[in-house]
């Protein structure tokens, strides 16, 4: 498993804590963490992501691809995403001492498969102490971690 971050202009992070740590200082800023997963041939792409957001005035986004073997459902996939950013956020809690919110790639609305899951997903992070978004409002997960697993951030740079 990959340690390594990097930032959306692909440019290394050296210290993840000490990047988000000098980020949170900013008034006014908020962390959240999020993470997408897509699978393609015999394995599964995760993406984890730390965004910190300044409402009004932007944002700076930090994240981190694991590669790991083919997940073949939905639920393995949902709950390893989950563990994912929930473990990271412990870690940012922990070390930064600011609160993190964690976004989970489920949605609460019964037209979708991922519905079977929210509830249990949302659990595992409040059940962590932290604030937790789902789908519509879980941006850091099915914005931001989709942009980076799809690859579309490495155009825009």
């Amino acid at each position: 498993m990959s340690q390594q971050w990097r930032c959306l202009s692909g440019a290394w992070v050296d210290d993840l804590v000490e990047a988000v740590a000098d980020l949170i200082r900013e008034p006014g800023a908020v962390l959240h963490v999020g993470a997408d997963s897509k699978t393609r041939g015999d394995h599964t792409v995760f993406v984890t992501v730390v965004a910190v957001l300044r409402p009004g005035e932007g944002g700076r986004v930090v994240y981190q691809v694991q590669r790991e073997k083919r997940m073949h459902s939905l639920a393995e996939k949902l709950f390893h995403e989950a563990e994912l950013a929930i473990a990271l956020a412990t870690r940012l809690e922990a070390e930064i001492g600011e609160p993190v919110v964690v976004h989970i790639d489920a949605n609460p609305d019964e037209r979708y498969r991922s519905s079977r899951f929210a509830s249990s997903l949302a659990g595992m992070g409040v059940g962590q102490g932290f604030e937790v978004r789902l789908k519509p409002d879980a941006w850091a997960a099915t914005c931001v971690a989709d942009h980076v697993v799809k690859g579309k951030h490495q155009g825009a740079a």
